[in-house]
């Protein structure tokens, strides 16, 4: 929990068990917990992300040498060719992967937080399928550019969150009862898609279609630049209120004994990961299931419900994933694809261990 004041941060001396320590502004305007187990999984991930993205800009049916690649980054490109494949194609699509894995996993992982549910991700409670709406109304009917496509999807996932919020009553945001009302608005926005699909040129709906996988075919310096403020500007949010998020996964009776504004923080919280869907959605397509695996696997490494980790491992799998759909196939195919395999093999493996554990 935080009070006012600023500072910068440093280790301060607390009672915690061997391995933990208290990371604390001079002021005591921030404080967070970190221990030793998730500093070194963070590091690994950071080390592991860096080796992809080097992996990313010398793969490919233009050989890249290392020599070339370092030279290319001193401005000295030994050619026209090599600075285009480096510079334009592969650098930002790469980056774009790593951006979007990074803000679906710490959007899935504050809707699993705040509802306390572990199936609640945004692309399973339908507020991916209500961007997908918005970003395609103004896509396909308007016309619009890319930051007017961000904004309609922004506008589209803020709806299904507000309608998921209000269908869902007062006794909030958990259960089966969530999931339910987010299947039943995903394929309601799915069908409002169907429908705007056949009202433009044949064309067009391909290319909308191709969108609608998940694809990061094409992704440049632009869209790079969408998720990228994004981040920027949601990051500094999450830090502020992750104290909070750590007392509401304890439950809201003692978040609010302890002082913290349940449902003021769960709001601000919800809206600010909603915005993270729709700046993903806007830049690479509704995604499956990114957002749902990657906070699962990092409470796993990790145990526990830090985002830092579970934003790494997303950026690790979208990239990953879209390497595979590059390079493994005989022809490319959306990135989109692959992550629902992959998915959707996860999301029966946590259905069947939900199950178990709701019989025990």
């Amino acid at each position: 929990m935080s009070t006012k004041g600023s500072g910068v941060l440093n280790f301060v001396p607390s009672v915690l068990p061997a391995g933990e320590s208290v990371l604390r502004s001079a002021a005591d305007a921030y404080s967070f917990r970190l221990t030793r187990k998730t500093v070194l999984l963070c590091v690994g991930l950071f080390v592991a992300v860096l080796a992809l993205l080097f992996a990313s800009l010398l793969a490919g049916d233009y050989r890249v040498s290392l020599p070339d690649l370092v030279a290319t980054f001193q401005g000295h490109a030994p050619n026209k060719r090599t600075q285009f494949f480096i510079m334009d194609r592969r650098l930002p699509r790469a980056l774009v992967a790593l951006l979007v894995g990074a803000a679906l996993a710490t959007a899935g992982a504050i809707f699993q937080s705040v509802t306390r549910n572990p199936l609640a991700s945004p692309d399973i409670i339908g507020v991916s399928s209500g961007a997908a709406a918005g970003a395609s109304f103004v896509l396909l009917l308007v016309g619009g550019s890319v930051a007017q496509v961000s904004l309609g999807a922004f506008v589209g996932a803020l709806i299904a969150a507000g309608c998921i919020a209000l269908l869902a009553g007062r006794n909030g945001l958990h259960g089966v009862k969530l999931v339910l009302i987010g299947v039943a608005l995903g394929a309601l926005a799915n069908a409002a898609i169907s429908y705007m699909l056949t009202q433009v040129f044949v064309a067009s709906a391909v290319t909308a279609q191709l969108w609608l996988v998940g694809s990061l075919q094409g992704r440049g310096w632009p869209e790079l630049t969408v998720i990228a403020i994004a981040l920027m500007v949601i990051t500094p949010v999450l830090w502020r209120y992750s104290g909070r998020l750590e007392i509401l996964r304890m439950g809201d009776d003692l978040a609010i004994a302890l002082g913290v504004n349940v449902h003021a923080t769960r709001r601000v919280l919800l809206v600010f990961a909603t915005l993270l869907v729709a700046s993903a959605v806007a830049t690479a397509g509704p995604i499956s299931f990114v957002a749902l695996a990657a906070p699962h696997i990092a409470r796993r490494l990790s145990g526990s419900g830090a985002i830092l980790p579970a934003a790494l491992i997303g950026g690790l799998l979208l990239a990953t994933s879209d390497l595979a759909a590059q390079y493994l196939f005989s022809s490319p195919i959306p990135v989109g694809v692959v992550t629902i395999v992959i998915g959707g093999g996860f999301f029966l493996w946590l259905l069947i261990r939900e199950g178990k554990q709701s019989v025990h």
